[in-house]
């Protein structure tokens, strides 16, 4: 990309993104600003679904979502913190150079979602130093925040109404139908179950009542609030 990104989003595997703010992705979308999806892994030790096939879902998804995309191929639940893992995504944040970077939430219950968000805050900070050995010209986000996982256990530090753009962000998870459709040939898992999907909405329905919108994402960051999170949202607020 030539120039640098208002928002990027870090997941471990294909379709985290969209579970989580893709309402939020595709707000920045509506609002004409710049956004991407990196994700560390093609998710290739999952359940349901061929590496090729969630390949294929999460380009789908984030074209409906009017984002750029990016996928590292790193092992799923095989990748490690080392120096190895962390300068790829220095090569990337140089290169895309965000803004506002999201993360997964430090303690969710996916051990690879832990690993990135411990990766990519030490990315983000080693991304800024002039003198550390990798490609690209130093840069780091200006802020960054992380995701609530499954189970919050505090409200929100910033909640985005993504009323307007609902149907496309749900149209986005659904392109993901080897991971989120109920199917009686393939193996039972969780998110595959239709209660999932209604937690989702159920959540955002929940974080929506908190701001009088009917859906709403949250995001959670280090306080006080860092000035460009502040200016994400009222972007993302404003109204043509």
């Amino acid at each position: 990309m030539s120039s640098a990104l208002d928002l990027l989003v870090i997941g471990a595997h294909p379709d985290d993104a969209e579970v989580h703010v893709g309402g939020l992705l595709a707000l920045a979308s509506t609002k004409g600003m710049k956004a991407a999806i990196l994700d560390l892994t093609s998710g290739d030790l999952g359940t349901r679904g061929t590496p090729e096939i969630r390949r294929s879902e999460a380009m789908e998804a984030a074209r409906i979502l009017g984002v750029a995309r990016i996928i590292l191929d790193l092992p799923d639940a095989r990748f490690g913190e080392t120096q190895l893992e962390r300068d790829r995504i220095i090569a990337e944040l140089r290169t895309l150079r965000p803004s506002v970077l999201v993360l997964p939430h430090p303690d969710d219950h996916h051990p690879d979602h832990r690993r990135v968000f411990r990766l990519g805050k030490e990315a983000a900070y080693y991304s800024g130093l002039k003198n550390y050995p990798c490609a690209g010209t130093p840069w780091r986000p200006e802020a960054v925040a992380w995701v609530g996982g499954v189970n919050p256990p505090t409200p929100p530090d910033l909640v985005v109404d993504v009323s307007e753009v609902w149907s496309r962000r749900m149209k986005a998870f659904d392109a993901f139908g080897s991971q989120f459709t109920e199917d009686p040939s393939q193996p039972p898992t969780r998110i595959a179950h239709p209660s999932f999907r209604r937690g989702i909405e159920g959540r955002a329905m929940h974080w929506g009542s908190l701001i009088q919108a009917d859906f709403a994402e949250g995001l959670w960051c280090e306080k006080p609030v860092a000035p460009p999170l502040l200016r994400l949202l009222e972007r993302l607020a404003h109204r043509e």
